[in-house]
């Protein structure tokens, strides 16, 4: 395993050794505290983006949100023009296109034009799918998979409409775009679909969880990269959900009066400014919202770090990305009690995923990298038709041996319990070979609680490096007296490749 420490620090890729010139010509970029510690403004958490020979140049990023503004003045360079609307009659594709504005100048605003900020990724090629105007499942499967062989980064700061603690499966056409995006996309390399995790809790008046991306058909798979958020300070955002398939973090707001993240907004008076006067300090911020938020900041992040790395190897599939961010990323929140050490010697946590995003890292590694090897799976099915003890204070177990070596790179668990009448009242916990346990569901509130978990698909990427050969145990936990219900089997699918170390 090439383990954090491996890391080989390549001098050349550095534009210098310090940032004296890096905000010189966008005057609003001093305020991005969010890319390195150089900002004058109070913060820890970064994403350590540092003068780079790298920009994003031969990369395209889909914005697949609301749209995006056109003509803005930061943003129009680097706007392919294969842009797509949903909507039969136009509605104005720039002019209610907030939120994918700022998504969008958090990745590509222009460098060194004299105004404004400069994006992660200054170089890259963008395309805008408005399909959240008109948000049907055809339509959000098209926007997964258009221009399937020129979109190298798929940004989606968005997810399911839940905040309900119910398990919403992903629509088939979605699944199989994504499948197809994935083992298609980028000639066999795949797409790499980075999503916002959710912003389904609130931790501010220690109420229990109520949202986890396991809950969510669209951040619980292989396919997808889903991204926490946390405040200046590294420590969790109190929106962002936790669960056992994030991937990394990156920096965003944290409250409505707090430090928020300085990005593009609708050129002009409209957009989220209007809202935000006490923020505006002269007539060129109109261009600009200084409190953009919620892991849809977070999640573009990413993206920008992604078409960095892409650059640097245009050979990554899309699994390597992800093995180089959870390799590659900072352990933020020390002294958090959820982190621990995998089995391949690696820091996760169920609220941060393998850390904060590390740009200058995972550009350096993913220069040196070498492909994974093809991907295989292993299938295990299991009966157990046993009922959950009801609050006693035990709970069921299930085991399985599992007798092939794969270097785990995701685990999908499905979990069939499917007259258990409240989800809620289950914890349901899965511990590797290598000892390492991931918490699948919390119990947690409802709001409905008529959805069940019938052969309900959980993942967990917390298993990244480990050796799949062993013992794997299901632990299944009634935490609250009344319903009671049996689980009547499980299964694994196991995916990663042959070689057990790198």
């Amino acid at each position: 395993m090439l383990g954090r420490n491996g890391i080989i620090l390549l001098s050349f890729l550095l534009a210098g050794c310090g940032n004296s010139n890096f905000f010189k010509e966008d005057p609003l970029a001093k305020d991005q505290w969010y890319l390195n510690k150089d900002s004058d403004i109070n913060h820890s958490a970064t994403i350590n983006l540092l003068p780079s020979a790298f920009k994003g140049r031969g990369v395209t990023i889909s914005i697949v949100d609301d749209g995006v503004d056109l003509n803005h003045p930061d943003l129009k360079e680097n706007l392919a023009q294969k842009h797509h609307s949903y909507l039969s009659v136009e509605g104005g594709f720039s002019a209610f296109a907030q939120h994918g504005t700022s998504v969008a100048g958090i990745i590509a605003a222009e460098e060194g034009n004299g105004i404004g900020i400069r994006g992660i990724a200054p170089k890259v090629s963008m395309m805008a799918f408005n399909v959240l105007r008109l948000a049907s499942t055809s339509n959000l499967a098209d926007a997964l998979t258009r221009e399937i062989d020129v979109v190298d980064i798929s940004n989606n700061s968005w997810g399911d409409v839940n905040g309900w603690g119910e398990p919403l499966r992903l629509k088939s056409l979605v699944e199989k775009a994504l499948e197809i995006g994935t083992s298609e996309g980028r000639n066999g390399k795949g797409i790499n679909y980075v999503f916002s995790a959710g912003n389904g809790t609130d931790d501010r008046n220690n109420t229990p969880p109520i949202d986890n991306v396991n809950y969510s058909g669209l951040v619980n798979n292989r396919f997808t990269m889903p991204i926490c958020a946390v405040d200046p300070f590294g420590k969790k955002a109190f929106y962002s959900e936790s669960g056992a398939t994030l991937l990394v973090c990156a920096p965003s707001k944290n409250s409505y009066a707090g430090l928020g993240v300085v990005t593009t907004d609708i050129s002009g008076n409209d957009g989220y400014n209007p809202d935000n006067q006490e923020y505006i300090t002269d007539y060129e911020d109109v261009n600009y919202t200084r409190q953009f938020g919620g892991t849809s900041a977070a999640a573009p992040m990413v993206s920008g770090i992604i078409a960095l790395m892409l650059e640097a190897n245009p050979t990554l599939s899309y699994r390597d990305v992800k093995y180089i961010l959870a390799l590659t990323a900072q352990k933020n929140d020390e002294n958090d009690e959820g982190w621990s050490i995998n089995g391949a010697q690696l820091h996760v946590n169920h609220k941060y995923g393998f850390g904060l995003v590390d740009a200058k890292k995972a550009v350096v590694m993913a220069k040196e990298w070498k492909n994974l090897e093809e991907e295989l799976s292993i299938d295990v099915n299991i009966s157990v038709k046993k009922p959950i003890p009801d609050n006693d204070g035990t709970c069921l177990e299930s085991t399985v041996e599992v007798n092939e070596s794969l270097t785990v790179e995701f685990v999908d668990i499905f979990f069939n319990a499917p007259d258990h009448e409240n989800i809620g009242d289950l914890e349901i916990r899965i511990i590797s070979p290598s000892a390492t346990e991931s918490i699948l569901a919390q119990t947690h509130q409802q709001r409905f609680g008529f959805f069940r978990y019938n052969n309900w698909r959980f993942g967990s990427i917390r298993f990244l490096g480990e050796n799949s050969k062993g013992k794997w145990r299901l632990l299944v936990t009634d935490k609250q007296t009344g319903k009671q219900g049996s689980l009547h089997d499980w299964a694994l699918k196991i995916y990663g490749h042959a070689k057990p170390d790198r």
